[in-house]
């Protein structure tokens, strides 16, 4: 018993080093045809095998160590068992995904132990020798790691260069793969990966959006069916979420995933980049198995300030018009403003001037931030850095898209639609007027599917609300061409909002008085 358990530890030790399968097997025999006096009519064999090496994808040529029992009977002396141990050399070739085939070479040494002569006190000594043959088995393969069939082959037990037993056999054989039973191995390889970083501000984005691509190759030795892949990233998932799902990859096949997750709200804590552990989890049908493969890989994850700038309709994500600051703060302004609105100015520029005299008093400032300016970054995959409203009115300032991304957010908090203008190294917004394009005439609006928009240029918080709406309009025609107006509530489709649990910091808004002169020197 001790000699089996070395010796399997031995093969299993073996087949992790090579990345072999190793295998046990029972066979049951019948011996047909013995040229013997003595009775061998069955035999019991088990043997374990490991096959290193790898051939037309799914056979193998194989090592094996076996050993035989044989019951033996004769007139005059009682039954005695002769004993087989050897080592066999094989090809095993699966012709159909159910059906493998196996021809191996046996040489080994039998043995016979002494023998009591029936009614007698004398013993015939005991003999042993050499044994060789062949042996041909027809598999059927029940489960990737259990098959089961029948065989035929031929045996020769000589001593001292004479034959002693020649035998045909038959019988009935159970193979069972230790690598893929008892360690539920694989052979789906994970052959190449592409992966994205992750910004958290898009989370809700990468339900079915993609953030990379797996390249899976099916070594197994038959088709698999059902195939599901998965991701998991632990810091950010309660689950795995399935991204990918195959009926069918024949055997050899290459398929690929595009990788999606379900990601929850705690990554919108992340303000910094990490390096995040995540599995990438294929399961399949084998044979009728389900088998689950996992890889670890490593991706980054930035802080939820984060974007790059391949789509200027990112940027919406970060407007918020249930940012609490913004919201507190727009929504005070008009308390304090919407008794002094007069009939001949649209509703919405007078309170669009409103927060401009508002922010001014609050002491917006437009700060150009070298390391993360719109100019550098837009239209490519160099990652900016961007601000939520309330870190723009808690810090006081912000670049262009800081105070770009301020001004839509107090703007729509109200219920006015607003947009971003984008035009060669700059970005700055427009907001609905409220009027038809008859009652606009040719005044400073910009008119585009029916609505007419007010250009602002935001940068321009501590001039003149005048001089924001000229020099805007001046920026509009100036690039003709290269000029974009994207609505927020068309970009929102694509960039989902994203609310910040912490959005709601103590700032200090102006006074009545301030806010009230404000908006009079405004209009």
């Amino acid at each position: 018993m001790k000699k089996l358990v070395f010796l399997l530890a031995f093969f299993l030790s073996l087949s992790c080093s090579f990345c072999a399968d190793v295998s046990l097997r029972l066979m049951g025999g019948y011996n047909a045809g013995a040229e013997t006096m003595l009775d061998t009519t069955f035999v019991g064999t088990a043997g374990i095998s490991l096959a290193p090496v790898r051939l037309r994808g799914r056979d193998y040529i194989f090592l094996g160590a076996e050993g035989s029992i044989i019951p033996c009977s004769a007139v005059g002396i009682e039954s005695f068992n002769m004993t087989d141990f050897g080592l066999n050399l094989g090809y095993e070739m699966t012709l159909l995904d159910r059906l493998t085939l196996i021809l191996e070479g046996y040489a080994g040494i039998w043995q016979c132990p002494e023998v009591q002569i029936t009614g007698k006190s004398t013993k015939i000594e005991g003999t042993s020798g050499l044994s060789y043959g062949g042996r041909f088995s027809a598999l059927y393969n029940i489960f990737p790691e259990l098959s089961a069939g029948v065989f035929a082959g031929y045996k020769d037990f000589s001593t001292d260069g004479t034959s002693f037993i020649k035998n045909t056999q038959l019988g009935l054989s159970v193979k069972y793969s230790v690598t893929k039973g008892l360690f539920s191995s694989s052979d789906v390889y994970l052959s190449e990966i592409e992966l994205d970083p992750i910004f958290p501000v898009f989370y809700s984005r990468y339900d079915d959006h993609k953030f990379g691509t797996a390249t899976f190759v099916n070594n197994e030795k038959n088709d698999i069916t059902s195939v599901e892949v998965s991701v998991y990233i632990e810091q950010f998932m309660t689950s795995p979420s399935v991204c990918t799902t195959i009926d069918r990859v024949k055997r050899g096949e290459t398929f690929t995933a595009d990788l999606t997750a379900f990601l929850d709200e705690t990554i919108l804590t992340t303000l910094m980049p990490v390096n995040s552990g995540a599995k990438i989890i294929v399961s399949y049908k084998s044979l009728g198995k389900r088998i689950t493969n996992e890889q670890s890989v490593e991706l980054t994850t930035y802080g939820r300030n984060n974007m790059t700038w391949e789509d200027d309709r990112r940027a919406a994500a970060f407007v918020s018009p249930r940012d609490g600051s913004a919201n507190f703060f727009a929504s005070y302004v008009r308390s304090v403003v919407s008794d002094e609105f007069n009939s001949t100015t649209p509703k919405n520029v007078q309170m669009a001037a409103a927060l401009f005299g508002a922010l001014k008093a609050y002491g917006i400032n437009y700060v150009v931030d070298p390391a993360s300016a719109f100019s550098d970054n837009t239209g490519t995959t160099q990652v900016d850095f961007l601000q939520f409203p309330y870190q723009t009115l808690l810090y006081h300032g912000g670049d262009c898209d800081d105070l770009s991304i301020l001004n839509c957010a107090l703007l729509e908090s109200l219920g006015i639609d607003t947009a971003f203008i984008t035009c060669p190294g700059h970005i700055f917004i427009a907001f609905d007027s409220g009027l038809t394009p008859d009652q606009a005439g040719k005044g400073d609006y910009v008119v585009q599917d029916g609505k007419v928009w007010v250009p602002l240029e935001i940068t321009l918080c501590q001039d003149s609300f005048a001089l924001e709406r000229s020099t805007a309009m001046r920026e509009w025609k100036k690039y003709p061409k290269d000029r974009a107006l994207i609505p927020l509530k068309d970009a929102w489709q694509e960039y989902n909002i994203v609310g910040i649990p912490d959005s709601n910091p103590k700032i200090e808004i102006p006074s009545k008085d301030e806010i009230l002169k404000g908006f009079r020197k405004a209009l």
